[in-house]
This record gives C-alpha cells, structure tokens and sequence, in this order.
C-alpha cells in the first residue's frame, strides 16, 4: 500500500467517525480502489494515480448529521483554499486534494452551494444525479464507503470526459473507463447493469456516451448500440 493509500483511507475513517461519511458518495478516480476490493483485486481495475479526492452531497439540503469537516481535515494536516473570484472551497495537503461536489441547480448557479450542516461549500456540477441514483456500498477495514455502481461510474465518464477531452486528465480517464467498460462486459451481471442505465438515459446523453465510446472503445461502442433485439440500433439523425 502507497503512502497515498494510506492517507486516503486515514480520509475516510476521520470521516466515517464523525458519521459524515453517511452523507457522502465518493465519486471520482479514488472509486477504483474500492472497485479493485469489489471485484476480488481484479488486475482489470486500473490503480489509481491522482491527486484529486472527489465527494458527491447528494442531498445538500436534506444532511441530518451537524458535522465539521472543514475542522475534521485541517485536524489530520489539510490546509483549507478559497478559489477567487468563485469562493470555491478545497482542501489542499501534498498527497490529495479534496473538494465536494452537489447536482447542478439549474442553469446560472454558478456559485459555490453551501452546505450548512457539513460546514464546507461544494461545486454544482452537471451530471452528477447519474451517479448518486446508482450506487453500491463496499467495506472495508470496518468501514462502509458508498460509491456509483461501476456501469454508472464509466457512462459518466463517457459523458464529461467528452466535454473537456483536450486535458490531460481526461485522457488518462479515458484509458481507466475503457478498461473498466471492457471489463464489465465479460461479466454478465455487470453487462446487463451496463445496459439498463444506458437505456434509461436521455437521448442527448445516449448520444454523448455513443460519440465517446466509438473512438475510445468499439467493444463498448457496439454493445450499448445493440437494440433489444440484439443487432445494432441505428443512430438518431444518421441516413
């Protein structure tokens, strides 16, 4: 185990003693460490090799719990950071960088949401119901971290990793997605979750996925394509 590791789950167990791990999804690239435990430490699952430490509030105005997590990370070595002119609130320590996330609000809320009873504001991002409506709970090491089902989790970043494909992390998330995808496609179980989210989905963002997915995964491409008849559907508008 890495050092990182090691801070990382130091994260999680400050958090789940304070019972605010109970209000948060972990989102993000650290889910594949829990994704390595949820499918026997399968070499399929790419380690994870990042500075970022994402949490989803799914229901910001609906948290039972009072707790301070701002006071709860400066207390194991995190320096609090006020982005300007935005007033974003993160984390900062040498080994992550933690930030909160809630569902979008709706075009034009733009500023942090304060989530009152954590004490810690978070970034309104697009997207995010798609993980917070489909979600597993893995433990370990007596504790139990919510996080997207692995069919959501690469759906989703078929979806933003495409809006923002000329940085460099997205890049390295499409590589982690492709293998992910193409992993749960040799389990049956996981194909048919695959499928199911994908099909309850939006038009718009079935077109999204489809766009990605056909450079980044052909496998993946022509699965999701396939109709309920099992021959591949035929794209919206094409013809």
């Amino acid at each position: 185990m890495t050092r990182q590791e090691r801070f990382f789950l130091k994260i999680l167990r400050t958090l789940h003693q304070a019972g605010a791990l109970k209000e948060l999804i972990l989102i993000g690239s650290w889910c594949q460490y829990f994704y390595r435990i949820y499918f026997d430490n399968s070499p399929e699952i790419p380690a994870v090799r990042t500075l970022d430490l994402d949490f989803l509030v799914p229901h910001p105005g609906k948290v039972v719990r009072d707790v301070d997590i701002g006071s709860l990370l400066t207390g194991i070595g995190f320096e609090p950071q006020i982005d300007y002119p935005s007033g974003l609130q993160r984390f900062q320590h040498p080994e992550l960088l933690v930030e909160f996330l809630v569902p979008s609000r709706g075009r034009g809320a733009d500023s942090p949401y304060e989530v009152k009873k954590l004490h810690v504001n978070a970034q309104s991002l697009r997207f995010l119901n798609l993980l917070s409506e489909h979600t597993i709970t893995v433990k370990s090491g007596g504790i139990a971290v919510r996080i997207p089902e692995p069919a959501a989790y690469v759906l989703h970043k078929f979806i933003v990793g495409r809006r923002r494909d000329k940085e460099e992390k997205s890049r390295r998330d499409f590589s982690a997605e492709k293998e992910i995808g193409e992993f749960l496609l040799s389990r049956p179980e996981e194909r048919s979750k695959l499928k199911r989210i994908f099909d309850g989905f939006p038009e718009k963002w079935r077109k999204k996925i489809k766009a990605s997915a056909k450079t980044v995964s052909p496998k993946l491409y022509d699965f999701i394509s396939r109709g309920a008849g099992g021959s591949p559907s035929r794209d919206p508008g094409s013809g």
